[in-house]
């Protein structure tokens, strides 16, 4: 078992309870209401997955394959939520291999549309594999009866184009930019029109928030803290966390509220959006 690595609830999180160790989840993967999911690409989860767990068509969770700038409305994402099982009274736990990209990407569309019954497996599938628990290659479909009610978007964890423009002369918000350095510097455009960053952001890729490794494990809230003064991340105002899609940032909107920042916001569009207008400002290396 893989017992080198410090339980949740002993990394100093203001609130751990977001997330479960894999002995919680053999204890309740056959509960009525819990609802696994497996985060990953599809080729991923067709190499092995946790028993029952689904399997999303685009973790995402954006209008289109061919559109991946916003969040689906609420409809869409109702219909997405019940194909993979998931109902007003269920229980999600989220996984991944990517020390919680995903996962976290799942719980935060869930908050979003106001489901906040939803908690990511701490270690994803190496640690439930490093524990030596059951796996399968076997694609899981739900049996089409899970009905997700559509709710109005909870905006206090959301930013758009406007948000992000008048973050960016305000004293008491930070712009946190966590993607890679050819992104940050303006010479991988991802596709995009224009490279660079947002004026006046600040840089701490988000891979630094877990510990990498064969089972990628997010850090204990004093890393974290120490990561955040180190890069001039103040957390005294709110943040606006952003990258290419909105995915890796809400990876960072998670990593901030378990240290303890309570405003946060994930620019869901980030550069995919900003970096294709023409009518907001860029900076890049010179």
């Amino acid at each position: 078992m893989a017992t080198e690595i410090l339980p949740p609830n002993e990394r100093g999180y203001v609130d751990a309870s977001i997330l479960v160790t894999t002995d919680w989840l053999a204890d309740h993967i056959d509960d009525p209401n819990v609802v696994v999911v497996d985060t990953d690409d599809p080729g991923e989860y067709a190499e092995g997955h946790i028993p029952g767990a689904s399997n999303p068509p685009d973790n995402y969770y954006k209008t289109s394959l061919d559109d991946r700038t916003h969040i689906q409305g609420p409809e869409q994402f109702a219909q997405t939520m019940e194909s993979l099982g998931i109902s007003d009274d269920s229980l999600v736990v989220a996984y991944d291999r990517t020390g919680g990209l995903y996962a976290l990407r799942l719980m935060w569309a869930l908050h979003y549309y106001r489901h906040t019954n939803v908690k990511m497996l701490d270690g994803g599938y190496q640690r439930w594999v490093a524990d030596g628990r059951e796996v399968s290659s076997d694609a899981y479909v739900p049996d089409g009866s899970a009905s997700f009610s559509v709710q109005d978007p909870n905006q206090s964890i959301y930013a758009g184009m406007d948000d992000v423009l008048e973050a960016i002369n305000a004293e008491d918000t930070t712009l946190l930019d966590v993607r890679a350095d050819g992104e940050w510097e303006g010479s991988n455009k991802r596709g995009g029109k224009r490279g660079g960053r947002i004026p006046g952001a600040i840089h701490l890729e988000w891979v630094n928030f877990h510990t990498g490794g064969a089972i990628p494990t997010l850090k204990t809230a004093d890393e974290i803290r120490d990561l955040l003064v180190e890069n001039g991340v103040s957390t005294d105002g709110g943040v606006i966390t952003y990258c290419q899609g909105g995915i890796r940032a809400a990876q960072a909107y998670w990593v901030l509220k378990l240290v303890g920042v309570d405003s946060v916001r994930n620019y869901d569009a980030s550069w995919r959006e900003w970096g294709n207008n023409d009518d907001v400002p860029i900076e890049h290396e010179t």
